[in-house]
């Protein structure tokens, strides 16, 4: 049975996955199951695991088992989420529309900020656990070079993540701005029309153009070469904006 000094150090230990020194033994503290938790005594250069207050003697293998398993558990969650971004980047990159894709996003960046603070925790834990155990530091050599990697992974999920959720509000925005300008040129070319049409239409004498015979082609005229300068100072500002791609094969060219 565990002294009274050691189960109370135990029962005040509230931060999971981490690497905790005292004088006469060290504790790694494992929770990433539901209502699991894996405590692991390490003392005279022997593991032992606390379960139902007793301490039971634990080989280095099955420890360094359960950190594979972990680390095993956690590829696999950052393998399938990664899929899922490369199969939106091959939509985007195909010009095809990504359904629903802030309700996924939220979803996956939960998953991948979860499995970002285990791997992390586990990580740091185990560093400190190499640092002070040297009799298992050849064993926590290579899980601690895979958490490594794989919370590097994860760090890239999230920022590619983010990238197509910052390209799908930019893309959206875009659209809205085109419409809005798009309204804007409408309006613009139909107010002085709607001021011509109003001045011929007021019911007045002596209107100018009135009493004469080709009038109504002169106002005519007049709204067509409006809409046509109109039309020729759009085209002309469409040309000054820069295309990057034509830019870049010009350049090639030259």
């Amino acid at each position: 049975m565990l002294n009274d000094t050691l189960k109370q150090i135990i029962n005040n230990i509230n931060i999971s996955n981490a690497y905790y020194e005292f004088d006469e033994f060290d504790v790694f503290m494992l929770d990433i199951a539901k209502n699991s938790r894996n405590i692991f005594i390490f003392k005279d250069n022997q593991i032992f695991e606390y379960k139902d207050e007793n301490l039971i003697l634990f080989s280095n293998a099955e420890f360094i088992a359960i950190l594979k398993e972990i680390l095993q558990n956690e590829k696999e969650k950052n393998n399938t989420i990664n899929l899922s971004i490369e199969k939106r980047e091959e939509l985007i990159l195909e010009n095809k529309k990504v359904k629903n894709f802030l309700t996924k996003y939220f979803i996956l960046k939960v998953k991948l900020g979860k499995s970002s603070k285990i791997v992390s925790s586990v990580l740091e834990a185990c560093k400190i656990c190499h640092s002070k155990q040297h009799f298992i530091k050849k064993n926590l050599k290579t899980i601690i070079l895979n958490l490594a990697i794989l919370e590097r992974s994860i760090k890239d999920n999230i920022a590619r993540l983010e990238g197509i959720y910052t390209y799908i509000n930019t893309a959206r925005s875009e659209k809205i701005n085109k419409n809005i300008y798009f309204l804007s040129i409408i309006s613009a070319i139909f107010l002085p029309l709607n001021l011509i049409v109003g001045f011929f239409g007021m019911n007045t004498k002596n209107l100018f153009l009135s009493e004469n015979e080709y009038g109504t082609y002169y106002v005519l005229a007049t709204i067509l070469v409006i809409f046509f300068i109109l039309f020729l100072w759009y085209q002309f500002k469409d040309k000054k904006e820069l295309d990057l791609d034509e830019f870049s094969v010009k350049k090639k060219k030259k």
